[in-house]
């Protein structure tokens, strides 16, 4: 998957489906933290606040449009800076100027076998609206997308409803047995 990237300080956890909320503001990015998000995007970001956001929450990648972020989506940026490259779809990441280790390929849910096979990680962007107010209701096709994502195997998952997300992620790898249950229960009479 990532290569080098996965569980070294900097890089994507090593196992299960990664989280990416997106966060209008700093205090949206702290809230999905504490929802379950391993990393945050935070677009209008610049320096001094993703400074103050990793001093607040070590461990935590940021992804923005700037030099300091550890996400980006453009390419030279992640070239000059070491950060990992979000590429859109598999022609992008062929010919992306850094290692695959250090690439992750949006890809709808369909393509993320594709994207596996190929030794990319995947990313499936689930394009929600963060202005939308975070209803349950609203949030159920969206929900449902994450859980089939990490199922398939998907490295990281985005979206704008990360604590109801997060849920999903870890009941399908519970039950993909790819992450221990929080909870078991035995129905012995």
């Amino acid at each position: 998957m990532l290569g080098p990237m996965l569980g070294a300080p900097g890089g994507l956890p090593a196992a299960g489906t990664t989280l990416l909320a997106v966060a209008g503001n700093a205090a949206q990015a702290a809230a999905a933290v504490r929802a379950g998000a391993a990393l945050v995007e935070l677009p209008a970001a610049g320096p001094a606040a993703i400074a103050a956001f990793r001093a607040s929450h070590p461990g935590v990648l940021v992804c923005a449009e700037c030099d300091q972020a550890d996400v980006v989506r453009d390419p030279v940026t992640a070239l000059r800076t070491g950060a990992i490259l979000v590429c859109d779809g598999l022609a992008a990441a062929d010919g992306a100027p850094v290692p695959r280790s250090r690439l992750l390929v949006d890809v709808p849910p369909a393509m993320v076998a594709r994207a596996i096979a190929a030794g990319y990680a995947a990313l499936v962007d689930l394009r929600d609206d963060p202005a939308q107010p975070p209803d349950p209701g609203l949030a159920a096709g969206p929900i449902a997308i994450a859980a089939i994502s990490a199922w398939l195997g998907a490295a990281v998952v985005r979206t704008s409803h990360p604590r109801q997300v997060r849920r999903a992620l870890d009941m399908a790898e519970s039950i993909r047995g790819t992450r221990p249950p929080a909870r078991t229960v035995r129905g012995l009479a």
